[in-house]
């Protein structure tokens, strides 16, 4: 997976199809490659770091006129470059988690860490592999170096490991390799003679007969 480290990188989108689509007053979204789509209907699946109306630059006669810099809300600082327009959404986690969750993969926070896949067969897997200790965590770690992706976070260094979330190319890929990847840990872990299987209890035979270990 590619990272995005919102705390410096800037999003440039082609200054005219911006200032178009805050004058037309509807829903949009910008992509981490600074594409500007419609979001009055269903959006492609991807990650996005602004889904919303952005406010008004010539106000109305019940409200003034917004700055550039602040026209897709106060936490997000807009900078006119020229022919582009950068927009840094470092300090606008909360709006980009909040547009970003019908999208993301997992969702990485300070408070709880990676508590579940947003993906109900990628959780499915979690709510086997638990059994033996094997953890979201450890699986999305997996994730972020097998398959094609982003994360997007905000992060003073790496690892990045909390204020984050991720998203996939493909998940029909990343749902294979996740259960590979268990499958294989557990196999080795019986080989080991680390599980015992003439002592398992019935959540740990369950487990393994999922991952066609029994």
């Amino acid at each position: 997976m590619t990272f995005y480290n919102l705390l410096n990188h800037d999003i440039k989108v082609d200054k005219k199809s911006f200032l178009d689509a805050v004058n037309a007053q509807k829903p949009i979204a910008i992509t981490l490659g600074g594409d500007i789509l419609d979001a009055s209907g269903d959006l492609p699946s991807q990650p996005y770091i602004f889904v919303g109306t952005p406010k008004s630059l010539v106000g109305t006669a019940v409200s003034r006129p917004t700055p550039l810099a602040k026209i897709l809300t106060d936490n997000y600082e807009v900078k006119d470059e020229g022919d582009k327009i950068a927009i840094y959404a470092g300090r606008a986690w909360q709006e980009l988690l909040a547009a970003n969750e019908p999208f993301a993969l997992y969702q990485d926070t300070t408070a709880d860490g990676i508590t579940e896949f947003l993906d109900k067969e990628l959780d499915d897997l979690i709510w086997y592999s638990c059994e033996f200790g094997i953890n979201a965590r450890e699986v999305a770690e997996f994730l972020e170096k097998e398959v094609e992706g982003a994360v997007v976070c905000i992060e003073n260094e790496r690892p990045y490991s909390f204020n984050g979330c991720a998203y996939v190319d493909d998940i029909e890929t990343a749902r294979q390799r996740a259960f590979d990847f268990i499958k294989k840990s557990l196999q080795e872990r019986v080989e080991k003679g680390e599980i015992d299987l003439a002592t398992l209890e019935d959540a740990e035979e369950e487990a393994l007969k999922f991952f066609e270990l029994l």
